[in-house]
């Protein structure tokens, strides 16, 4: 179960976000979405110089373990990034309802199971810990920008497209 939801976490997080908006259109808009659009991108962005190419697959895989950047204040900055992105989502969606904290509970849901299931996969396979950003070791960082654009995008359309 473990692999299946890693290798189609994305699609899950889509599927969760075309029902969000099929339950709550049209979008309310909100502008305090984009402070959470803001900090879930910059995390995303500074959690992927960390962590190394082996997260961005479709299979589970600990060849090491990042104990830098983000990686010192939780184990799973990625997927807290990604809910900072989907609670801005929400709240663009919903405005500042319960509705957008309804929601929440489908990424939510994902993403503590996919982080329960990868705390014991990578505790199992005993990887070594990385304590410098994977851009240091390789000598290159390459750009994340267009893991964002989707995110940037949507949000975008959905302020543009939010009722008055």
């Amino acid at each position: 179960m473990t692999a299946l939801l890693f290798r189609y976490r994305g699609e899950l997080l889509a599927g969760w976000g075309l029902l969000a908006a099929g339950l709550l259109w049209p979008a309310r808009g909100c502008a305090w979405s984009l402070p959470l659009l803001i900090a879930g991108i910059g995390l995303r962005l500074w959690a992927r110089r960390h962590i190394g190419p082996h997260s961005r697959g479709r299979n589970l895989a600990c060849p090491e373990r990042s104990v830098a950047g983000p990686y010192r204040f939780t184990r799973h900055p990625l997927y807290v990034a990604n809910l900072l992105v989907a609670c801005s989502i929400a709240l663009s969606l919903a405005g500042p309802s319960w509705q957008a904290v309804a929601v929440m509970f489908i990424p939510i849901a994902l993403y503590a199971g996919l982080s329960h299931a990868e705390n014991r996969f990578v505790t199992a396979s005993n990887a070594p810990t990385r304590k410098g950003s994977h851009d240091r070791i390789s000598g290159k960082w390459r750009s994340e920008w267009a893991s964002t654009l989707p995110q940037i995008g949507l949000w975008v359309a959905l302020q543009f497209l939010a009722r008055p």
